[in-house]
């Protein structure tokens, strides 16, 4: 074991970090990726320190295969850029370098100073990067090509204990940024890690805080916690320390209920099963266990047509997941690998209103008094029409029609022929008084 040194300010050399060789820390460095490899070696030749730092150097001490490498240096971003030509500057608050290698994308960062506190961009020195580490199990440096782990925090021996040991002081470190808490949690429930007890009663003290954190970082750790395999055991931790109301509220009501609980906790570990196995990691796939249970429920509605119902699966698959905000395209490809097309049922035919009818009177039968003949009624039970007519203008027209009537089926009792009121009474008594036409042919 190695021991790095620095003067302190009575001139004596004070302890800063413990260098362990490989044959200490035990890392095969043949099981490191290689383009990291190269990056760093590249650094230290135009003058740079480099490391490979946090997670991939907890995960190589554990014997897990890393998921990722992170690398530091320092030097500043430009420089970086410059050294590296298939590389671009990222971020605007806490600017950093992603270099590419094949499909591969390897993020490297330059030291940062506590001197604006552990949320500053003020670039530093490794001593002070260390310090702004969140924990000390993610505040080990290694050095590839000389094959040694500096430790500034103890990081090595809280490893070797299973302990999740804060760095930065508890009365800051979840002030300054809630999305710690979240790590803490999740770094527990991977690794087995036991977190201590002040730790634990920081975390729900400091839950509520929660809320001020970023919707973009909340996204990015729960599509890290969707893809870690462990899924199931860390979203329950977070719903323990009340962490998981405010970044996925739907989803812990339904991991509270007796029944959508069993059901969402299936999917989950369905989904710890496929990571495991080495299945399809594509976003649309992890999403595609975690709204199972919106979908499935919003499927048993009733729709007018299938692309109703797929809005409302769709809508349902939202509402699980907010406030986090997903790419449509995906969370639509999500919902599509889950939805079945119900059942629609054909529309009831409306019944047409028939016109109501009269009651037919039978034939002779008088009208009631004052009542006029409907328009198109027949008179006479033969199929005959007669036109509507007032009920004054039909009396009177029937009293004028009498005495025709009268003429045409008989005279009245006592009135001789030809000596009636008719026209053709009147015709007959004008040719009786004229006698002959002239020239004609008298009476013999």
């Amino acid at each position: 074991m190695l021991i790095r040194y620095k003067t302190g300010p009575d001139g004596k050399p004070v302890k800063k970090a413990v260098v362990y060789t490989q044959s200490e820390h035990g890392i095969d460095a043949r099981t490191l990726d290689r383009d990291a490899v190269r990056i760093v070696e590249k650094l230290r030749q135009a003058g740079h320190d480099a490391y490979v730092v946090g997670g991939a150097v907890r995960d190589l001490l554990v014997g897990r295969e890393p998921k990722d490498y992170d690398i530091v240096t320092d030097a500043e971003p430009p420089r970086i850029k410059k050294l590296f030509y298939r590389s671009r500057i990222i971020g605007k608050r806490f600017r950093l370098v992603h270099v590419y290698a094949g499909p591969k994308i390897f993020e490297v960062s330059t030291f940062r100073s506590i001197s604006n506190g552990t949320v500053g961009n003020t670039y530093g020195s490794i001593d002070e990067d260390a310090l702004r580490r969140d924990f000390s199990m993610n505040a080990l440096y290694y050095d590839p090509v000389a094959g040694h782990i500096v430790d500034y925090v103890g990081g090595v021996r809280d490893i070797r204990a299973k302990r999740l040991v804060p760095v930065i002081p508890l009365k800051t470190i979840f002030g300054e940024d809630p999305v710690r808490m979240i790590r803490a949690v999740k770094y527990a429930a991977t690794t087995g890690f036991k977190i201590p007890l002040l730790t634990r009663m920081a975390i729900r003290k400091h839950a509520g805080e929660l809320s001020d954190a970023s919707v973009s970082r909340l996204g990015e750790e729960a599509l890290k916690i969707f893809g870690s395999g462990k899924a199931e055991a860390i979203l329950g931790s977070l719903d323990a320390y009340g962490l998981l109301p405010t970044m996925l509220p739907a989803f812990s009501t339904a991991l509270r209920s007796p029944d959508d609980g069993a059901a969402l906790r299936a999917a989950l570990a369905e989904l710890d099963a496929s990571i495991a196995a080495g299945e399809d990691k594509s976003l649309r796939r992890l999403l595609a266990f975690v709204v199972r249970l919106p979908v499935g429920k919003a499927a048993l509605g009733s729709y007018p047509d299938a692309r109703a119902a797929f809005g409302a699966a769709l809508q349902a698959a939202k509402d699980f997941i907010a406030p986090l905000t997903m790419p449509r395209v995906e969370i639509e490809a999500a919902v599509e690998e889950l939805f079945v097309e119900p059942e629609i049922a054909a529309p009831l035919k409306k019944k047409r209103k028939r016109p109501r009818r009269k009651p037919q009177r039978a034939e002779g039968a008088p009208r009631p008094d004052g009542e006029a003949m409907a328009e198109g009624e027949p008179a006479d039970g033969r199929g005959e029409t007669t036109p509507r007519l007032p009920a004054a203008r039909a009396s009177t027209r029937r009293e004028r029609a009498a005495p025709a009537d009268a003429e045409a089926g008989g005279r009245p009792e006592g009135v001789a022929p030809g000596e009636g009121r008719s026209r053709s009474a009147k015709r007959r008594r004008r040719r009786r008084s004229s006698g002959p036409a002239e020239g004609g042919v008298g009476e013999a």
